[in-house]
């Protein structure tokens, strides 16, 4: 490795894993990537930027600039529908739940624009804006090349408790459309259902959660047909001291 290639300055580890999958190597990789995309990587933190930063200043390098900003990608109307999602207009809110699904059926190019919103829209104060949130956020999975999704599906696994079951039903039922969208996001997705079968034994709830679960792994299991998901489906069924429970949740990997 020539004296450039390993260049780059100490960093905690899960910041040079960051690097590392990217593919960058050395402050001359740096170049070729704004900030802005480096803070889209998992496990890259405003320190290790800043660190980054001053590496690449004292070498007389820097970042690359940032590509033009994607305002006006999204045309007014998505812009119109998103705003909508907040009113307090049942029907206004429940034509812009329908209409955003149907849109986020396929990639978008307006993803990042809507995601934080989105993803404040996870803890609002009203349920039905928790639930949309979720669901459109789970859709959007597949309009994530720079995977966000890392860092925030554990907020998207959070409304799988909210106080208002349906909410929380609504965010575990559209949850698999996030495991089908790579092999590192199956992974996320799985071991994320797979601690929460086993922490919700002591909810109220309990058994529906767990069948909604398994219901949503069979979900994902259909579209990608990788076996180490029902592998772990009938492994988690196993642990179900219920026989009357184990027994029907047998019959959705029977269908």
């Amino acid at each position: 490795m020539t004296p450039d290639q390993n260049d780059l300055p100490k960093l905690a580890a899960p910041a040079r894993r960051a690097l590392t999958s990217a593919g960058i190597a050395s402050l001359k990789d740096l170049t070729k990537v704004s900030e802005d995309e480096l803070m889209q990587l998992h496990g890259m933190g405003k320190n290790a930027l800043g660190t980054l930063r001053e590496a690449l200043k004292a070498k007389g390098l820097s970042f690359r600039e940032s590509k033009k900003s994607l305002e006006g990608k999204m045309d007014k109307t998505i812009r119109t529908h998103l705003d909508n999602i907040r009113s307090t207009d049942g029907q206004l809110q429940n034509k812009s739940y329908f209409f955003l699904m149907e849109e986020t059926e396929k990639p978008v190019d307006w993803a990042y624009e809507a995601w934080d919103e989105l993803v404040e829209g996870l803890t609002h104060k009203d349920n039905h804006v928790r639930a949309i949130s979720s669901q459109l956020l789970a859709n959007l999975a597949k309009s994530d090349p720079k995977g966000r999704m890392f860092k925030d599906f554990d907020k998207l696994l959070a409304v799988t408790k909210d106080e208002r079951f349906v909410t929380a039903r609504h965010c575990l039922q559209s949850l698999w459309k996030v495991g089908v969208t790579g092999k590192k996001q199956q992974k996320v997705y799985v071991d994320g259902l797979e601690t929460r079968y086993k922490e919700c034994i002591k909810e109220k709830n309990a058994k529906l959660i767990r069948y909604d679960i398994l219901v949503s792994m069979r979900n994902a299991y259909n579209e990608v047909k990788d076996e180490s998901i029902k592998e772990k489906a009938l492994a988690l069924i196993e642990t179900e001291k219920d026989l009357k429970y184990q027994k029907k949740y047998k019959t959705v990997w029977k269908k």
